[in-house]
């Protein structure tokens, strides 16, 4: 009996071992599972990190160039208007029936502007002259312009 006592005594000792160490085990694959997980969630933030400041980069960029496209369009639309002005001297210093001319041969949104850019009292002289068509072309687009001014 003694025997079976210290049989039974080693094997629940052994029994309890064993158990120990799987639980051991278990526990330590959990961390270790966990550690992963967590080096993962980390390694993920800096990644995010790092995309969401080469978003910023792009952005400013992006802006940037905006900005500089605006001053270059600010730019090109004063050359224009200049150009535009000298244009218009040109065409005032014409006779009429001259200017009407070679104002029939241009587009009606060059037209209308040009003559929107003469004088009043030349540019009336001008269109007396226009092909009546092309004049009232012209007028259309002058009233849907000063339309849109005075909104």
């Amino acid at each position: 009996m003694l025997k079976r006592a210290i049989f039974l005594g080693i094997f629940i000792t052994i029994i309890g071992i064993t158990a120990g160490t799987i639980i051991g085990q278990q526990t330590t694959s959990k961390e270790s599972s966990q550690s992963i997980e967590e080096e993962r969630i980390k390694i993920l933030k800096e990644d995010l990190t790092k995309k969401t400041e080469e978003l910023k980069k792009l952005r400013d960029e992006i802006n940037a160039k905006i900005k500089e496209q605006e001053a270059i369009k600010a730019q090109l639309e004063r050359a224009q208007s200049e150009n535009f002005q000298r244009l218009a001297k040109i065409y005032e210093s014409m006779p009429p029936e001259e200017a009407a001319t070679r104002i029939e041969k241009l587009d009606d949104d060059t037209a209308t502007t040009l003559i929107l850019a003469i004088k009043p009292r030349q540019a009336a002289k001008i269109l007396a002259n226009v092909n009546p068509e092309k004049a009232a072309i012209i007028s259309k687009k002058i009233v849907k312009i000063k339309e849109k001014e005075s909104k």
